[in-house]
């Protein structure tokens, strides 16, 4: 594999559009022709009381819409998306509006969350872990622009290029998937399954290193003020550059040493030629998470927090929709008696369902567990908490 070029561009008195435009040009600009329509997919985790509390946490606005004017002078004559789906159970759409998001639709585009599309379950070509999860479909049929930010993250213990693309699978099947995954090296593998589906799409990758997260990331970390815009068409070397900046070695760093050692990118700082800003001038020590806390195994937290759709007991019309949007046909709608059936050994709870419904008959509950699954679960919950109370007070 060839070297991979990363560019680093400062942020010059609060000038987003130059830096971020600077950084793409050095990166290899973006192609002169897409035939498809563009997602631009920023981190839109979740958001805080405050706005300076939430900067650390999503995509800077002010990045994405740098990226949407560059777009747009592009002349591709294709819709633009903003897109995400935020933290598991958290509703996107209140997500988007309380981090002024919707605001970007005075830009002329489409700010939504990412099942708006529907969804598609894919295979991934050689499956490292994840056999199989379901893609919105504005990922699987869009180019895309990955719009990270450069984070922290408890269980990762960075969120950056690679991680952000797990906003694209919608719902709680995210939480599926953190429960396959089990372990942070598990997960780690996941995330790169995910990746390798979606690398071909990505037509730039571009980080949002304004005020950037150190800690206990990625929504309860310190603010870290960086000032930088990183930007890259390959993710795996622009991890691997953001990781060295965080004074991080990139080899620690699950996602990109194994993606890179399935030839995903680079993640070897040796291949990699990084124009504009030198490494050592801008490196910074960020304050890591607590590295005992990868070794833990975090799939039952996720598989007892699932959620899953549920009749309400009236209202349906039986117009099929739900039945037609299931990417796993799960569920079956009885014409006669004017109600859908779930079967939850398929349900991925991806929520096209509920979103979908026009009657607004379908809920979200939590889901039901056995006596003996839940008391195993809270005990292990209450276990590995008194570790977490005790090494946080102890550092």
């Amino acid at each position: 594999m060839g070297k991979a070029k990363v560019a680093i561009v400062r942020i010059e008195n609060g000038d987003f559009f130059s830096a971020v435009q600077k950084a793409i040009e050095l990166a290899g600009g973006l192609p002169e022709k897409i035939e498809k329509d563009i997602l631009i997919k920023p981190n839109i985790l979740t958001f805080k009381k405050t706005e300076e509390e939430t900067s650390p946490i999503i995509t800077n606005p002010e990045v994405v819409k740098s990226i949407i004017k560059i777009v747009k002078e592009k002349d591709y004559n294709k819709k633009i998306y903003v897109a995400d789906s935020s933290g598991s159970g958290l509703d996107t759409s209140k997500v988007i509006e309380k981090t002024g998001f919707t605001k970007l639709e005075e830009e002329g585009v489409t700010v939504c969350q990412i099942s708006l599309n529907g969804s598609t379950e894919i295979e991934p070509k050689n499956p490292l872990k994840l056999k199989r999860t379901t893609f919105s479909n504005l990922s699987l049929n869009s180019a895309i622009i990955n719009v990270p930010k450069m984070k922290t993250h408890t269980l990762t213990r960075v969120t950056l290029a690679i991680k952000n693309l797990f906003g694209t699978i919608p719902g709680m099947e995210k939480s599926r998937i953190h429960a396959v995954g089990n372990t942070a090296k598990g997960f780690s593998k996941c995330l790169v399954d995910i990746y390798s589906v979606l690398k071909d799409n990505i037509v730039m990758n571009v980080m949002d290193a304004s005020i950037a997260m150190e800690g206990h990331g990625p929504s309860h970390g310190s603010p870290v003020k960086m000032d930088l815009i990183l930007a890259s068409k390959d993710a795996v070397a622009l991890d691997a550059v953001a990781t060295s900046i965080m004074s991080e070695k990139p080899s620690r760093v699950f996602t990109t040493r194994i993606a890179s050692e399935n030839n995903l990118g680079v993640g070897n700082l040796n291949d990699i030629e990084i124009v504009g800003e030198k490494i050592e001038n801008i490196r910074r020590k960020f304050k890591m998470p607590e590295k005992f806390i990868s070794f833990l195994p975090i799939g039952i937290f996720f598989e007892l927090a699932k959620k899953q759709p549920k009749y309400k007991g009236s209202g349906c019309i039986a117009c099929l929709r739900c039945q037609k949007i299931c990417p796993v046909q799960a569920i079956v709608v009885d014409k006669k008696e004017k109600r859908p059936y779930f079967d939850y050994k398929k349900c991925i709870s991806c929520f096209s369902c509920n979103e979908i419904c026009p009657e607004g008959v379908i809920t979200i509950t939590r889901r039901k567990y056995g006596k003996h699954i839940l008391f195993g679960g809270l005990l292990s919950s209450l276990i590995i908490a008194l570790i977490v109370i005790l090494s946080i007070l102890l550092t």
